[in-house]
């Protein structure tokens, strides 16, 4: 495992060792990462730079991601072909590092009974799922029920091959506020109205560790993970 604590352009333009691996990345500035298929013209960019937010395209498909130094915990999760945990099927590749999520996350909660699952169908883009990547689900993703019945998302993972390896971005926010939904519809193009009403999808589709057990922090979730994936 690897510890480093950088920027989020630097990291995504690291080329990582082809080697099973951990990457731990703690963020030094706020950044919006754009997936492949995104444009900067889905931002607002005086805005950006106003509130000093690094813009940062990603190689990986999926919605973008907002993040902020301490609220999420990032982990780049490498494995490489000649792994037997490599699988071929890129719908299914993800599935194995979901399940170490899960395992994770559940012995975090270890005093409250869960009801969280992997995802293992095709993409599931909602409304807004397109646009932002915690607003639908994706294959191994880590899924929950909200208090309202509707799934939210608590592990977003993207994956990026080559031919040597296979580079899976993992993000689970510790905390989301509603300020943070705000900041982040803030960073768009959109009117008005529907920043509003993306902000809201947001407030509903993220579910942060700290809803689902309190007092915890990114060193507990760090540990929690490796002492899973070390099984597998």
């Amino acid at each position: 495992m690897r510890d480093v604590r950088t920027t989020a352009s630097e990291q995504h333009g690291r080329d990582l060792p082809a080697e099973r691996s951990v990457w731990n990345v703690d963020i030094t500035t706020p950044a919006i990462v754009l997936g492949s298929r995104q444009t900067e013209a889905e931002l607002d960019l005086d805005t950006c730079v106003n509130e000093h937010v690094e813009i940062v395209h990603r190689r990986s498909g999926g919605g973008m991601v907002f993040l902020s130094p301490g609220k999420q915990m990032w982990l780049d999760v490498v494995i490489p072909k000649d792994d037997r945990l490599w699988i071929d099927d890129v719908g299914r590749a993800a599935w194995w590092l979901g399940d170490v999520w899960l395992a994770a996350i559940e012995s975090l909660a270890a005093a409250r009974k869960i009801h969280a699952h992997v995802h293992r169908q095709d993409l599931v883009r909602g409304k807004y799922g397109d646009r932002v990547c915690f607003s639908g689900a994706g294959p191994g993703e880590v899924m929950m029920l909200n208090d309202a019945g509707n799934p939210a998302k608590i592990v977003g993972i993207s994956q990026r091959r080559t031919r040597d390896l296979a580079r899976f971005q993992c993000t689970m926010y510790l905390l989301w506020e509603p300020v943070l939904s705000q900041q982040f519809g803030r960073l768009l193009s959109d009117p008005n109205d529907g920043r509003a009403e993306l902000q809201s999808n947001l407030e509903h589709s993220v579910m942060p560790l700290s809803q689902i057990t309190s007092g915890l922090s990114a060193s507990d979730v760090l540990a929690a993970f490796m002492a899973q994936i070390t099984l597998v």
